[in-house]
């Protein structure tokens, strides 16, 4: 088999103790490893992956799940068996779907035999060649002091000639996880993971393909546990030996749908949920935080000019457009700091969003729902004449305003909210800008003034 040319793999600086300084710790805490390898179609790297692991990790047992290839992938696990015979201490334990089943259901099926094999802890890692193993060095250690959380792999992609679409999808993927349960998590995708099994065979998963992975994230936080990350190096092929079995409209849709449900559930769902029991102390939180003006900087997303602060900003102004179009007057305030505090954005930022809905914009507010409700539900615009309805029914009351304005508001208040967080993005852009200018004009001023000096 030959090595496959890299576009770029640069290693990172990071460093990290070898295999000598980490798996006494390993064995002194009880953790015992098992390396789980979900493949489809890729038998032409999956030989190289499972001999690096199990001579890197020999301690581990390694659990390939052959997803239902369709490929040399059986032709190469066959041969692989050959190479390491099958017994009681087999270091290399083969499983087969018939039919490919999404590398949730290859996981999970591997979590299953891991946890029946003794194992504490799965090793996730692809099949692809994509992931050193020697980065599972690094995640061991974090996981030596955190046994009880998700440890991810954060891949350098900056450094690297990584595709547009690869990094567009990982800051997405970080701002709906954040969204979602208040964690960052700088690379939500990678396949490098260290999972918990006491903790993670207990969690609900509704979804058995690549949104498994994102998926499994947000319910271990929701349970009380962090996902914690360590840097790793990122490796790309060159697009002529790159194998990706990702459908660019399916499989956005099918986030799209993940993303969606996640965060409604996250609202609508006010009931606390059952917390993990962690067997390490996290540090109290200080009340002291809310008399400092730095902790509000960074809830109102101005201690850091970068993407995913404006992106979070931006959605506490657009949630709060939308509550205040919704005709819930009476509870708008309430129903702003509940779905605040829920979705881990700024709740003053969302309450002073919620402000258009002051007396004098109230009667617009909502003339405008009625009318866009009424429009959809009847085809036309009601009469503005509406002195000529005084004598209707409560029943001809409810059909002919409450219910055209409560689906008028729903409809407006998306709209606006959504207006609301383009417009704030393209704003908090430009003051970034301009801010940044400014910088660099000081700058300059103050270099030119010490070369005068000097002169």
């Amino acid at each position: 088999m030959t090595d496959i040319d890299l576009m770029h793999a640069p290693e990172i600086s990071v460093p990290f103790d070898d295999k000598a300084s980490i798996m006494p710790a390993v064995t002194q805490m009880a953790m015992v490893y098992g390396v789980i390898i979900p493949a489809y179609n890729h038998g032409g790297t999956l030989a190289k992956v499972i001999d690096e692991v199990l001579e890197k990790l020999p301690e581990a047992t390694v659990f390939v799940i052959n997803d239902g290839s369709t490929d040399s992938t059986a032709d190469v696990l066959r041969e692989l068996e050959l190479q390491y015979p099958a017994g009681p201490h087999c270091a290399l334990r083969i499983l087969h779907h018939l039919h490919n089943q999404g590398k949730g259901a290859a996981l999970l099926t591997g979590f299953f035999a891991a946890r029946d094999a003794g194992c504490t802890h799965a090793i996730t890692i692809d099949s692809d060649g994509q992931h050193r193993v020697t980065d599972i060095f690094r995640l061991m250690q974090i996981g030596q002091l955190f046994p009880d959380d998700l440890i991810i792999g954060d891949r350098q992609m900056d450094f690297a000639d990584v595709p547009a679409r690869s990094k567009h999808g990982r800051d997405m993927s970080r701002f709906w996880m954040l969204l979602q349960t208040g964690q960052d998590v700088p690379d939500t995708q990678c396949g490098l993971r260290i999972y918990p099994l006491r903790h993670t065979l207990t969690l609900t998963h509704l979804f058995r393909r690549f949104d498994f992975e994102t998926e499994t994230l947000v319910r271990h936080a929701w349970t009380g546990l962090q996902v914690r990350s360590s840097p790793i190096t990122c490796i790309y092929f060159t697009a002529d030996d790159r194998i990706t079995h990702f459908r660019p409209v399916r499989d956005t849709i099918r986030g799209v749908r993940l993303n969606v449900m996640l965060t409604t559930w996250r609202i609508i769902n006010p009931i606390p949920r059952r917390k993990c029991q962690i067997s390490y102390q996290t540090p109290p939180v200080s009340w002291r935080d809310w008399s400092n003006w730095r902790f509000w900087k960074r809830q109102l997303g101005l201690a850091q000019c970068d993407a995913l602060a404006d992106a979070m900003l931006a959605t506490a102004v657009g949630v709060g457009v939308l509550i205040a179009v919704l005709p819930l007057y009476g509870i708008q305030t309430l129903l702003a700091i509940y779905t605040a505090r829920r979705l881990h954005i700024n709740i003053p930022a969302t309450l002073l969003a919620t402000q258009i809905s002051l007396p004098p914009f109230i009667p617009i507010l909502i003339f405008m729902n009625v009318q866009t409700g009424y429009l959809i539900l009847h085809g036309r615009l009601l009469s503005p004449q509406f002195m000529e309805h005084q004598q209707l029914s409560w029943q001809g009351i409810f059909s002919t305003y409450l219910m055209p304005m409560l689906l008028g508001g729903l409809i407006c208040g998306v709209i606006l909210g959504t207006a609301a967080v383009l417009i704030t993005r393209v704003l908090l852009g430009r003051m970034h800008r301009k801010s940044a200018a400014a910088r660099a004009t000081d700058s300059l001023d103050s270099a030119t003034g010490n070369a005068e000096m000097t002169t």
